[in-house]
C-alpha cells in the first residue's frame, strides 16, 4: 500500500513538473519550505502531489497566499474530509499549504 501511494506521489510529482502552471498555483519544494515547516522534504512532497491531485477536482485551486494561516488550519480539514484523503495526507497538505505561503 505504501509503494503505491510512494509511485503515485512520485508520478504525480513528474507531471506536476512538466507542467509550468503547477509553479504558480503550487510551487516547487525548496530548503526554506522544509525549514519554515518543520517538516520533512518528503512530508511536503505528499502534500504537494496530494494538493495537485484532489484540491481542484471540486474547485479551483486556492493559491496558498489567498487564504491566512489559521484559516488553513480550519479548512484543510473539512476539505480532506471531503476529499477523502487520510490523516497523513491530510497534515502533509496543510504542511505544504502553508508552506508555501509568502508571508512569514
Amino acid at each position: 500500500m505504501k509503494q503505491k501511494r510512494w509511485l503515485l506521489s512520485c508520478s504525480l510529482l513528474m507531471i506536476g513538473a512538466c507542467v509550468p502552471k503547477w509553479e504558480k498555483i503550487a510551487p516547487s519544494i525548496t530548503p526554506a519550505m522544509v525549514k519554515k515547516s518543520g517538516s520533512s522534504d518528503a512530508t511536503l512532497q505528499v502534500g504537494r502531489a496530494t494538493y495537485i491531485a484532489h484540491c481542484g477536482r471540486c474547485h479551483e485551486h486556492q493559491l496558498p497566499d489567498s487564504v491566512s494561516e489559521a484559516d488553513w488550519h480550519v479548512v484543510v480539514p473539512g476539505m480532506a474530509w471531503n476529499a477523502s484523503l487520510s490523516q497523513t495526507q491530510e497534515h502533509a497538505v496543510r504542511a505544504y499549504i502553508i508552506a508555501s505561503q509568502s508571508r512569514k
